[in-house]
């Protein structure tokens, strides 16, 4: 009797494989899950656009700052930097795509000659539209390094914006249709 049962089991088992093995033989593209916009998938989404040059690729998924909810059909701004040299805020530019996430809220895909970290990465959303914009963000005056999860109150000729910066301390990238001085502030909830 218990070889009997045994064998259901096994029965059972190749079963469950043999729709593994179905399930994984699929084109489709999975995201490992995460909470981060900066956390690099690296095999590119069918239909998205790519950018850049190089060994290294990956796409992205965004993320609200706030609730990280994955961002759906929305437009972002996504650069690659070079490392920085010394003494330099940050290195070159060597890839940007604008675009706007598919509804699983991933970005094109994107490649470099280096190994793509977060630190070298700008994946905002776009605010506004025009041909000029600038996307604020806070270092640490003693460190250099960015300023997380503060909290940012943004005007510019076009309106005025409440929110939270990014894990690397980036405000979305605000677009406007004229050139005019953005102003912003960085501040802590009390």
């Amino acid at each position: 009797m218990k070889f009997q049962n045994a064998k259901i089991v096994t029965g059972a088992s190749l079963i469950l494989f043999a729709s593994l093995i179905a399930g994984c033989a699929s084109n489709a593209t999975v995201d490992t899950p995460s909470a981060s916009s900066y956390e690099c998938q690296p095999k590119p989404v069918a239909g998205l656009p790519t950018a850049g040059n190089g060994a290294y690729g990956c796409h992205f998924q965004l993320h609200d700052t706030v609730t990280k909810a994955i961002l759906a059909n929305t437009p972002y701004r996504l650069d690659v930097n070079a490392p920085a040299k010394p003494g330099a805020v940050r290195g070159e530019t060597v890839a940007t795509l604008d675009g706007v996430t598919d509804s699983q809220g991933r970005s094109g895909f994107v490649r470099a000659p280096f190994p793509i970290k977060p630190e070298l990465l700008r994946f905002v959303k776009v605010i506004g539209s025009g041909p000029y914009g600038s996307s604020p963000r806070l270092l640490s005056p003693i460190t250099g390094l960015a300023v997380p999860g503060l909290l940012y109150y943004v005007k510019t000729c076009e309106g005025t914006f409440n929110g939270a910066a990014d894990e690397q301390g980036y405000a979305p990238m605000f677009n406007t249709k004229t050139s005019c001085a953005i102003d912003a502030t960085f501040y802590m909830k009390r």
